[in-house]
């Protein structure tokens, strides 16, 4: 439900086709966007004049409401590494809001991306400091295995403004967690522990990764990113309107 007053419909932006919308979890696309956008303005402070990242864009299921929100001068970058959602963003998106780009970066990934060599524990994304007030990682850290996500925090402290924000979704793993997962068997068990993190799948690690934590939050702590709030998701049992447990964190 949309509790902020704010029409975040599509603005002059048709939808991308099912078949599309399907590699990026299915589910229903505008709903869903939707409520992303209200828990962005709303959880993570978003205002119509800021510059956004969005980091694993998909086929614009955070753009296009962003399209109704965003004013002349806020600014959206959102790139990704299977070809085709961006595609056909940079089709049917940019044309009709200019300030709104995308981009297909090289990035190993064994299902979208299987023959690229650069790993994301050596990406560097491609702006400079500084060049954002918002970045949103969406289902993004519950497919990273640890440098990888080491590495992506380091970059989003990097690219945020002081003051900025970064909305950001895992499954984090701590006692009340485990024994919700014991006790409601909702399919994400998370039992396979590897290291720093929790896997729900060994054959398929990046199937549906999990994290202490008290790991993740060292992790943004040492690039310089303030937790505001975390609100627990229902992944695990909880009764919660978000499915991913969401962190809100600010650039020291």
């Amino acid at each position: 439900m949309n509790t902020t007053g704010i029409d975040t419909s599509a603005k002059g932006v048709p939808l991308p086709p099912e078949d599309l919308t399907l590699c990026f979890g299915g589910g229903d696309f505008q709903r869903i966007g939707r409520n992303l956008l209200n828990r962005m303005i709303e959880w993570g402070g978003l205002l119509p004049s800021e510059r956004v990242l969005d980091v694993g864009c998909g086929c614009g299921r955070a753009a296009i409401p962003l399209t109704r929100y965003l004013s002349d001068l806020g600014r959206y970058e959102g790139f990704d590494i299977y070809p085709f959602g961006v595609d056909w963003c940079r089709e049917n998106v940019t044309p009709r809001h200019s300030n709104f780009r995308f981009q297909t970066v090289d990035v190993f990934n064994a299902l979208y991306s299987p023959f690229s060599k650069v790993r994301a524990s050596e990406f560097v994304f491609p702006f400079e400091d500084r060049a954002f007030d918002f970045v949103l990682l969406n289902s993004v850290f519950t497919h990273m295995l640890p440098e990888d996500v080491v590495n992506y925090v380091r970059q989003i402290g990097r690219v945020l403004e002081q003051g900025g924000r970064a909305y950001l979704t895992y499954f984090l793993l701590n006692a009340e967690t485990r024994a919700l997962l014991a006790e409601n068997r909702t399919g994400i068990t998370m039992r396979h522990k590897f290291g720093a993190c929790h896997l729900d799948n060994p054959e398929d690690p990046e199937e549906a990764v999990g994290y202490e934590d008290a790991f993740a939050l060292n992790v943004l702590a040492a690039s310089g990113l303030r937790v505001r709030r975390i609100y627990p998701g229902a992944w695990s049992g909880r009764k919660a309107p978000n499915f991913q447990d969401v962190v809100i964190v600010e650039k020291a």
